[in-house]
Order: C-alpha cells, then sequence, then structure tokens
C-alpha cells in the first residue's frame, strides 16, 4: 500500500478545517461550528452584532450542506472561511495530493499548469514561485461555475490555485481558494498566500522568523 506524505498547513481565524474522510460527523461539527459563530457574533463589535442575522440551526444546515460536497473527492484537507459579523460564506480552500499511477509520468508543474489554467473569462495570472516547501506555480483566475437553478446564471468563480511540487517528491501537492465576493479578493488573496508559506511535511520543522 502506497503512503502519501503526511503535509500540514497553519491556518488563521476565521478559517476552519473541514472533515472531508467519509463517514465523518458532519451534524455535529456543523451544530458546533454554527453555535461558536453565533456566540463571537454576539459579543463582536456593537455594530457587527446588531447587523448579524444568523441562527445556529441555518448556519449549520448550510456549513453541513457544503460539507457534504467535500466528502468522497479524495482530499486531504479542506477549510471554509466566514469572516467576522457573516452568517453564511461562499469561501473555501481545499488541499489534494496529486500521485502518478503506476506508469505514469510524474505530475511536473508545467502539466498542472496546463491542466488548470482555463480562459473562458480572460486571461490568467500565472506565477513561478518559491516555497519553503518546494517550488511551486500560483495561478490567480476567474471562471463559470454551474447554474445552481433552472432559471439562474452560471456564477463567476474567483479562483486562487497552487501546484507544489516538493523536492525528491513525486507526488504534486494542489492547493485551491474559490470565493465569490469580489469585495474580499485581495484579503482571500493575502490570507491563501501566507497559509502556503506554512505547508510543510509533518515532520519537517518550521524555519524561524
Amino acid at each position: 500500500m502506497r503512503t502519501l506524505p503526511d503535509v500540514t498547513l497553519q491556518y488563521p481565524e476565521p478559517w476552519f478545517q473541514v472533515p472531508v474522510e467519509p463517514g465523518a460527523d458532519l451534524d455535529s461539527w456543523a451544530v458546533e461550528h454554527a453555535q461558536r459563530i453565533v456566540r463571537e457574533a454576539a459579543t463582536a463589535d456593537p455594530e457587527v452584532a446588531r447587523t448579524f442575522k444568523g441562527t445556529v440551526k441555518g448556519i449549520a444546515k448550510e456549513l453541513r450542506g457544503r460539507a457534504e460536497g467535500f466528502q468522497n473527492r479524495y482530499l486531504t484537507a479542506a477549510f471554509f472561511c466566514i469572516p467576522p459579523g457573516l452568517a453564511s460564506t461562499d469561501v473555501s480552500l481545499e488541499l489534494m495530493i496529486i500521485h502518478p499511477g503506476e506508469g505514469d509520468p510524474d505530475p511536473s508543474l508545467e502539466w498542472f499548469t496546463e491542466a488548470c489554467v482555463t480562459r473562458e473569462l480572460g486571461e490568467p495570472d500565472t506565477r513561478d514561485v518559491d516555497l519553503p516547501f518546494g517550488p511551486a506555480v500560483r495561478i490567480r483566475q476567474n471562471y463559470l461555475g454551474g447554474k445552481k437553478n433552472w432559471f439562474g446564471g452560471r456564477p463567476v468563480l474567483n479562483s486562487l490555485i497552487y501546484g507544489v511540487r516538493p523536492p525528491g517528491q513525486t507526488d504534486l501537492v494542489s492547493v485551491t481558494a474559490l470565493w465569490q465576493d469580489v469585495a474580499i479578493g485581495d484579503v482571500i488573496e493575502e490570507w491563501t498566500d501566507e497559509m502556503l508559506r506554512t505547508l510543510r511535511f509533518a515532520h519537517q520543522a518550521t524555519p524561524p522568523g
């Protein structure tokens, strides 16, 4: 049996991890985080507390429904982000380890870029970057998501995608942040860039500074 690299990723509040393993208790997880979100909103800045309209039941239902979509997708980890004062969010981050099957070529950063890039809403911003975890490609692009109902249009999805190739490994680590609200794009990009700089193997020490 092949063992995947054990990777870790540090994440700041207001991000929180989503259980992705099949059979996870999503009900308890969703209620726990919904209660936390409502509790924190009630003790936040008075303006935030006054405008907050979320309920534990409503937030838990949304969280559970969104988390179900992550299961059975072979993700290594996934995260949601609900900015302070909001009772809903469409911000997520997915981490997946891509490994070649028997006889397949190693997944290179060039292959990853070609597989991920889309130009349906313009030219993507693609950059080669060096991370502590290894060389990487950073792809910032927008594309159209699926229809949410029969009569509605397709939403514009904002994405920041990283492909990282750890030295000495045949695996490639893929990290994708997705969101719809363009007003929060700059901060989501900043948070995602910071999180990627903390990507490590579990046994790898974090450099000082």
